[in-house]
């Protein structure tokens, strides 16, 4: 019997994932840094460079061209159904890991999902809860075909060819009940024995259940470090905490600052395929950058006039591509554009308030000509 690892392929991913750290470890040109922890990050695209703080307490600096944010994310410890206070009481990934130990056994499984998403707090779907759920329910089926496994749901949301496997779930005596959140199921111990009690829509009545073990699909959330990151790297998250791309459909593993890019868990909660997809891409973008010997920036950028700029800072907050920095000269704070990062957009040059910043091109001398023009044409 073919062991069932992920629910779309027949393969080991163990042992994959063991043969490609084999690889990078033993790969002369690719330097892994365990236990250690970013520090800081400043430069922009072809010109980065990272404070690395080791296991040691020691910093190391090191210089690099372009930067892919791959944080991950982490399982959601959940608080409700007596998590953590029964043994018999598990997330789905503490399930996979018994199963894969061979240390599950049990007569009657009850799993709950969406427990701590698609809720006031993380209104968002965690889009791999459905398929993990599939998965662990065949492998316990396909084990101990005797024993009766309940999933009880809001939405079963196995999208695209995971469809099949709810279908083949439900074929092989799976039973789905459906819950709302006025009637949530309820986990009770009474004198020892686990019990949880739902509302059967079909009958129409409340059924109770005598599990040996109840499986909790947790929420997917966010790396608690991304805030950081973000911060260092000066880019953009989403409402729930993940990295936000450039743009979902035209760059989606790119930021709007350049040479920066993400992929996995970082942007949002995904299968591992659709990570391996991702992180495909966003190497292949990162070559396009590392294979050129020079990078052409853009003509139109931010020009700063020293003699007028006051080091207000006011053109520093608003750039939302990090191009300006602060440069102490002469006993001055001065304002200084970094042309690889500039994009042109002119938001400093709108705010700034003593017109020391002019956009190449775009300098009020050359407006105002066009502005002229555009009047002597409509008089004649």
């Amino acid at each position: 019997m073919t062991p069932r690892y992920l629910l779309e392929k027949e393969d080991d991913p163990k042992k994959k994932l063991d043969s490609l750290v084999k690889s990078v470890m033993e790969n002369d040109r690719i330097h892994v840094y365990t236990g250690a922890e970013v520090v800081d990050v400043y430069g922009f695209v072809g010109n980065f460079k990272s404070k690395i703080r080791q296991q040691n307490g020691k910093e190391k600096e090191i210089e690099h061209g372009i930067v892919i944010v791959a944080t991950g994310a982490v399982e959601y410890k959940p608080t409700e159904y007596l998590y953590g206070k029964d043994t018999r009481i598990i997330t789905q990934h503490e399930l996979e890991e018994k199963i894969a130990k061979g240390a599950f056994k049990a007569k009657n499984v009850v799993m709950i999902q969406c427990v701590g998403a698609r809720n006031e707090e993380r209104p968002n779907c965690s889009r791999i809860c459905c398929g993990q759920a599939m998965k662990n329910a065949l492998k316990i089926k396909e084990v101990s075909p005797k024993t009766e496994v309940y999933v009880l749901y809001k939405d079963i949301r196995t999208y695209g060819f995971k469809e099949d496997y709810y279908r083949e779930a439900a074929m092989k005596g799976v039973m789905f009940i459906n819950y709302e959140d006025e009637r949530k199921p309820q986990v009770a111990d009474e004198n020892g024995k686990l019990k949880v009690t739902f509302w059967e829509p079909v009958i129409k009545e409340e059924v109770e259940v005598e599990p040996d073990v109840v499986v909790l699909s947790a929420a997917t959330v966010p790396n608690p470090d991304n805030k950081h990151v973000a911060e260092m790297l000066k880019v953009p998250l989403t409402k729930d905490g993940f990295f936000l791309e450039a743009h979902m459909k035209l760059r989606p593993v790119d930021f709007a600052t350049d040479g920066i890019f993400l992929c996995g868990m970082a942007h949002s909660p995904k299968y591992i395929e659709e990570s391996i997809a991702q992180a495909c891409a966003a190497a292949a973008r990162a070559t396009t950058i590392l294979s050129k010997k020079s990078l052409e920036m853009e003509g139109i950028v931010a020009n700063v006039s020293e003699d007028l700029c006051s080091g207000c800072r006011i053109c520093e907050y608003l750039c939302p591509y990090g191009a300006v920095e602060m440069k102490d000269k002469d006993g001055k704070t001065l304002a200084h554009v970094i042309e690889a990062l500039c994009k042109g957009c002119g938001a400093c040059g709108t705010a700034c308030p003593t017109k020391a910043i002019t956009m190449g091109h775009f300098t009020t001398e050359e407006i105002l000509a066009q502005v002229k023009a555009a009047l002597l044409e409509a008089k004649a």
